[in-house]
């Protein structure tokens, strides 16, 4: 069965992310979720992220494009924070086997970087560069 896979990020990357989806499927995934711009985003939202989270659940793979962004490498927003928080869950508590995969590691100006930092040691995640999975 192919991995399937969620992608995570900031809506500003919406090129990359049509990259990264033919990335994954060229490897033989199937990408299930990743951000998608929204023609009326303030009415679908309640179900946009609904569905979102429960497709963390059902994923193999979560991948975080946090590439850098307003001048911070690694650049993790709120809302990317909360889908890697609740992928790190799904571990934790429900005992999913999802492999939480960053694009790079957050720079210090990052604000949630003392906590990835830590689930980093916990091998909780890891960073795509420093893998040899893909």
């Amino acid at each position: 069965m192919s991995p399937k896979v969620v992608i995570s990020g900031s809506m500003d990357f919406q090129k990359e992310y049509k990259e990264l989806v033919q990335s994954f499927e060229s490897k033989g995934c199937v990408v299930i979720d990743y951000p998608k711009l929204s023609n009326n985003l303030a009415e679908e939202y309640p179900i946009i992220l609904s569905n979102y989270f429960r497709n963390i659940e059902a994923a193999d793979i979560f991948y975080l494009f946090n590439k850098e962004k307003n001048e911070m490498p690694g650049y993790i927003g709120a809302a990317s924070f909360s889908e890697l928080a609740y992928a790190v869950s799904q571990n934790l508590i429900h005992d999913k086997q999802i492999e939480i995969i960053l694009a790079e590691r957050p720079a210090e100006n990052v604000p949630c970087s003392p906590e990835v930092k830590l689930w980093l040691q916990y091998e909780w995640l890891k960073i795509d560069n420093e893998t040899d999975r893909f």
